[in-house]
């Protein structure tokens, strides 16, 4: 049986980008309107005689118009006396202060206001299917390259992909120069976010098609390295239809031999289980006939699945913060020739300060970049997460010789689970032989100077209790403190939970803690110390 456009889209690995249109949030937001639902429902806010709305419309269709023509017209009216109905205070929209709302001085359309309103508060259909087919659209964070939309609501940033992508609202951010083209939504009609960039009235579309040049543009840039899906689109969308004809019009003529693998509509067809692959022709502005695909379908949980059987060796989400960073340094360059070096995981990226000085920065999976550039370079809170969570994978005689060589015995560190590990034992009168000759009980790691310290804090006598008193206390070091108090009463799994916790609650202040340093170096030493002898 031979493959389906999308089958063998996934098969190229590639990551496509997605086109999302107003299918897809009516197919998952309850209640979603269409564009005559959305006018209509504007129209009542105002007017309870819907048989107005009507003459405005037939007058419009007498004219001979075409529907968008026609919807986009009737925005305009409805804008007008929308907000001629507001200003004379005869309806409220309870946004702001009800009298004078600072949204009204900044110049915000009341009209948009409102729909801006509507589209914030939409909310997911609660049915099974639904969710199951969200999980699977949810996983393909990792497998798109970016995303562009004509929806206002915020479906996409919230329900699908959230903190992973950028959004950009307005046309004029898209070359903007935090803009790097992968892992990034672009919502070209304007989003709920920033209610004057609805773009929905007749001026607001001569706005949108005077510079979709933009779009046109930044379709053409992502176009280069993926192909392209459209989502929740109707074929006959009028104002798709343009955007695509001008694409397809500044194709080369080898990127428009292979476009009907590059270059596919899923369409909603009720009811449908299978996905059934249709060929259409789209003439270009020239006059030529461009050949692109069509799946048809009411699963979309298959597509999802087939569009997740791509397998990318690095997220697009970090393949975003690596630009990001390297951006940063090209940035930095320019102005100062000096740099240090330092190390950067691929699961570290964001929380890269650049604020300070000019990086030159190794980026990679840790346990690459350190095989190869040493391990000297990271920072501490990566040795106490890999005592936490095991999970860095350091090498213990790299660790040994090129880490702790020149530990002084003042510092606080885990050391013991390298030292275990190790081919070898640290060698006599090192500094590392002396760090843990200095750290080599219980009394040496939590002193009677430490003990002082915690005199005051209360000692109980369960873990449930002790959790409860650390839950409620803010301050990081006061947390460590109560678990330091009461180490001795708890099992090795009892203080590892703790600590993970209050590493997780917040990362940078535990590295400021002494009273968490030492609950870590006491965990180390309980798991890892060792008496026997190695070989030299």
């Amino acid at each position: 049986m031979s493959k389906n456009a999308l089958e063998r889209l996934a098969d190229g690995n590639r990551l496509p980008i997605l086109f999302v249109g107003s299918g897809i949030s009516k197919r998952y937001l309850y209640k979603y309107p269409d564009w005559n639902g959305l006018l209509e429902m504007a129209f009542r806010k105002y007017n309870s005689d819907i048989f107005q709305l009507r003459k405005h419309k037939d007058s419009l269709i007498r004219k001979g118009l075409s529907d968008f023509e026609i919807n986009t017209k009737l925005a305009t009216i409805i804008e007008d006396e929308f907000n001629a109905a507001f200003f004379d205070r005869k309806i409220k929209l309870n946004i702001g202060n009800s009298k004078n709302p600072n949204w009204v001085r900044k110049g915000i359309s009341p009209f948009k206001m409102y729909l801006a309103s509507y589209f914030k508060k939409a909310v997911l259909y609660n049915r099974e299917d639904l969710r199951l087919e969200l999980e699977k659209f949810r996983q393909l964070k990792t497998k798109i390259s970016a995303v562009i939309t004509t929806n206002y609501d915020l479906f996409l940033e919230k329900e699908i992909f959230p903190d992973d992508y950028a959004v950009f609202v307005r046309q004029s951010d898209l070359f903007g120069s935090d803009v790097y083209n992968i892992a990034e939504i672009y919502k070209i009609h304007g989003s709920a976010t920033d209610a004057n960039s609805i773009v929905i009235t007749e001026a607001d579309y001569k706005a949108f098609n005077d510079s979709r040049k933009l779009i046109i543009a930044k379709m053409l840039t992502l176009f280069s390295e993926s192909p392209i899906v459209f989502l929740g689109y109707s074929f006959t969308d009028e104002n798709i239809q343009s955007i695509i004809v001008d694409f397809l019009s500044c194709l080369s003529d080898n990127q428009l031999e292979n476009i009907r693998d590059h270059f596919i509509f899923v369409s909603y067809k009720k009811h449908e289980s299978n996905l059934l692959e249709i060929h259409r022709t789209v003439t270009t502005a020239s006059g030529d006939d461009i050949p692109i695909t069509e799946i048809s379908t009411d699963n979309f949980g298959l597509v999802y699945e087939i569009l997740n059987r791509i397998t990318p060796a690095i997220s697009p989400a970090k393949v975003r913060e690596t630009k990001r960073v390297i951006k940063s340094i090209v940035d930095a360059s320019i102005t100062s020739a000096q740099a240090e070096s330092v190390i950067v995981g691929i699961d570290d990226l964001s929380q890269v300060d650049l604020s300070s000085k000019p990086l030159a920065i190794a980026i990679g999976y840790k346990e690459n970049i350190l095989n190869k550039f040493g391990y000297g370079l990271f920072e501490d809170d990566l040795i106490f997460e890999d005592i936490l969570y095991d999970n860095k994978n350091f090498d213990s005689d790299s660790m040994c010789i090129d880490r702790f060589k020149s530990i002084p015995y003042t510092r606080l560190l885990p050391v013991f689970k390298y030292v275990k590990n190790a081919s070898v034992s640290p060698i006599v009168g090192s500094k590392l032989d002396i760090y843990v000759k200095k750290h080599d009980s219980i009394d040496k790691i939590i002193s009677k100077k430490v003990e002082k310290t915690l005199s005051t804090v209360p000692t109980y006598s369960s873990y449930a209790d002790v959790m409860s008193e650390v839950e409620k206390v803010p301050n990081v070091q006061k947390k460590a403190g109560l678990i330091l108090k009461n180490i001795q009463n708890l099992d090795i799994d009892q203080i590892r939970a703790s600590c993970k916790l209050i590493f997780e609650y917040n990362r940078e202040e535990a590295m400021k803690s002494t009273h968490f340093k030492r609950c870590v170096m006491y965990l180390d030493f309980q798991e890892n110390y060792y008496t026997k002898e190695k070989s030299q």
